[in-house]
């Protein structure tokens, strides 16, 4: 069952996060991926969304590991779905968008690579609590012309780490729909994101992450260690 999330103003009851992965190519190029042929796309459950400067939780497990210690932020573009619909043609994509916002896909990345490289799901890398900071607000449609035309870039603590332009995604908005509609419906309040720029690099408690979208704005966050 969902639950009601607000961001900004807006109260959405997302189903289900669905992120793509190597949606750029330099992204694809500095961790050493092959160029896919087709949208790779994942998904995130609701327990990682935070809003309204809430803080990200470093967790505990990762924090004590020597193995495991690295949590990389990913900032991209996202859309929120407006009504429910299966097997969607690009041609109307746009209809089934509510808007648009940005997130974060905060990554347990040693984790992620160890559990890949022995073919095992990396559902657990993506998914601790607080992983999918999301805001500051759901922008229209109507608002942006295009989506395919907005400067995207992250700091930590006033250092610019990514920036790009969402033109540079390999795959465009209503492709990305038409493709992930074909295996599940999609549900009111849904929220896909589009994959996330060359940049990643890992990030500790203490830090304050910033990341931004033409137009949209700016999210801020503070990553803390959990409590014990």
């Amino acid at each position: 069952m969902s639950e009601l999330f607000k961001i900004g103003g807006t109260k959405i009851e997302p189903t289900k996060i669905i992120c793509l992965g190597r949606n750029y190519l330099d992204h694809i190029k500095e961790t050493n991926a092959p160029i896919p042929t087709e949208p790779v796309f994942f998904v995130k459950t609701p327990n990682t969304l935070i809003t309204d400067n809430q803080p990200i939780i470093y967790p505990k497990i990762l924090y004590e590991s020597q193995e495991n210690n690295r949590v990389d932020h990913e900032v991209e573009l996202a859309f929120i779905m407006f009504q429910t619909g299966k097997n969607i043609a690009a041609r109307f994509a746009f209809d089934y968008i509510q808007g648009y916002t940005i997130f974060l896909d905060m990554t347990a990345r040693n984790m992620q690579i160890s559990d890949r490289n022995i073919k095992l799901p990396w559902y657990r890398s993506k998914n601790f609590d607080t992983f999918g900071p999301i805001g500051p607000e759901i922008i229209p449609c109507s608002d942006i012309e295009d989506p395919h035309n907005l400067n995207i870039q992250l700091k930590v603590n006033g250092e610019l780490r990514q920036k790009s332009n969402t033109k540079h995604m390999l795959f465009k908005i209503p492709e990305i729909l038409e493709y992930i509609s074909k295996f599940v419906t999609l549900k009111r309040g849904d929220i896909i994101a589009t994959g996330t720029p060359s940049g990643i690099k890992p990030i500790v408690p203490g830090d304050i992450i910033e990341a931004s979208i033409e137009k949209i704005g700016k999210i801020i966050h503070e990553v803390i260690l959990e409590e014990t």
